[in-house]
């Protein structure tokens, strides 16, 4: 009996030698569908991870080009509103001009033409430039610059001597100031207003006669307009401002906050 399966386990492995043994032929067999079903598996994964990635650089492609789409028009119209802007501060500028009475032309000058003799060189024209006209920039009203223009007239207008016998040593009613409603003053870089005191950077509304109210951010406070000769009035002195819905500037007189022009409210910072 153990010869037997002696003989038995050596004829065994002549046929796994020899490949001819069916336990290991159904052994390879099964191994061998292992081995495929996972090569077909990783072909489908690959299938797969290969259609998702093309999926997702179309849809980003699709996004950048939507983004760039909308970039472009935001630019323009943001560009067009500039346009439009300026466009009505020159035409601002021109209206004050012609209100005013001064004219930014520079006249030419009038000289005398001598008559070129024949030996004489020609003449070389002058290409110097001319000066580029100032720029100026008023956000106020045509009343508003107008009742400006005649207040600061007044203060300019000088005193002229008069004789005994001139009529104007007739008594005449004073010259009066704007009727002052509200308490207003600068000093040191704030704003004393309505009993109150404003800095730099504050958060404030800015009321008008036509009830319009705006939400600020006050810019400087106490700067001047006119000339040296002026600078003691409280009246001619600015207080800017910055609009918080389009972060444009606006020029505010001490005089119009003390006739009630415009009416400064606090407001919270955030």
């Amino acid at each position: 009996m153990y010869q037997d399966k002696l003989a038995s386990l050596k004829r065994q492995l002549q046929q796994l030698q020899e490949g001819t043994l069916q336990e290991y032929q159904k052994r390879m067999k099964k191994l061998d569908q292992q081995y495929k079903e996972r090569l077909r598996n990783a072909d489908l994964f690959l299938q797969l991870e290969t259609e998702q990635v093309e999926r997702n650089y179309i849809k980003e492609k699709k996004a950048a080009v939507k983004e760039f789409d909308d970039k472009k028009v935001e630019l323009k119209e943001n560009l067009i509103a500039e346009l439009e802007e300026k466009k009505k501060m020159i035409e601002n500028e021109k209206v004050t001009m012609e209100l005013t009475g001064d004219s930014m032309e520079v006249k030419p000058i009038m000289t005398r033409k001598l008559r070129r003799r024949p030996n004489d060189p020609v003449p070389i024209p002058d290409k110097r430039r001319k000066p580029a006209p100032a720029q100026l920039n008023y956000l106020l009203t045509d009343d508003q610059i107008m009742e400006d223009l005649r207040m600061l007239n007044k203060l300019k207008s000088p005193k002229r001597p008069v004789s005994p016998s001139s009529p104007e040593l007739l008594p005449s009613a004073p010259l009066e100031s704007p009727a002052q409603r509200y308490e207003a003053r600068t000093d040191d870089g704030k704003l004393y207003y309505d009993k109150r005191w404003y800095h730099k950077g504050q958060a404030i509304y800015l009321e008008s006669k036509d009830n319009t109210k705006i939400s600020c951010v006050i810019c400087s406070v106490g700067t001047n307009e006119v000339g040296d000769a002026f600078r003691s009035s409280d009246y001619s002195r600015r207080i800017w401002v910055r609009k918080t819905s389009d972060s444009t500037k606006m020029r505010i007189y001490l005089g119009q906050l003390q006739r009630g022009a415009f009416v400064i409210r606090r407001r919270s910072a955030a």
